[in-house]
């Protein structure tokens, strides 16, 4: 059976993407909350050490909601701007776009679903150098920085390569 084309193929494409990105997310989550006591660090590899903690509010705590009336205002922002970035990725022709874009919706819908469920977004990726510790993420957070660098890579002007006879090689 060949796969569905058209807006069916482009809905299946962007629902699988945002599904699978936000789903192996919440598992990596899990695992961390199961595995790891807070505040405890763990080597994982060079630069990036496993230590849990909670954000209850932005990219990087910025506005935590620790009341539930915050809460409620936060988890509204946050998915009504979910909801606009999956539109987002329907809408886009681009294939490697509409890529990015999903992507940067499941990471958003990782963290949604998170903080919808925990009232904060778990972390748990240390990401440090030289003692300096930078800055604590997951694998939402990678799922976005990943639709970022589609995007860009889908925005640059691709340089045509030639044949010998000089016609452009698509």
């Amino acid at each position: 059976m060949a796969p569905p084309s058209g807006w069916a193929g482009r809905v299946a494409a962007v629902a699988a993407v945002i599904a699978a990105a936000a789903a192996v997310d919440l598992g990596a989550k899990a695992l961390a909350e199961a595995w790891l006591a807070e505040g405890a660090v763990r080597g994982l590899v060079p630069l990036v050490d496993l230590s849990l903690s909670f954000n209850q509010g932005i990219s990087f705590s910025l506005f935590p909601a620790r009341d539930p009336s915050s809460l409620a205002v936060l988890l509204g922002v946050q998915g009504t701007l979910t909801c606009l970035v999956m539109a987002w990725a329907l809408a886009t022709p681009d294939p490697l776009e509409r890529l990015g874009i999903a992507a940067i919706a499941g990471g958003a819908l990782g963290n949604f679903l998170d903080r919808l469920m925990d009232g904060a977004v778990t972390d748990y990726l240390d990401l440090h150098t030289g003692g300096i510790h930078w800055f604590t993420f997951n694998l939402a957070d990678v799922w976005i920085s990943v639709g970022v660098a589609l995007l860009l890579r889908a925005g640059l002007p691709m340089r045509r390569r030639h044949s010998c006879a000089g016609e452009p090689v698509p």
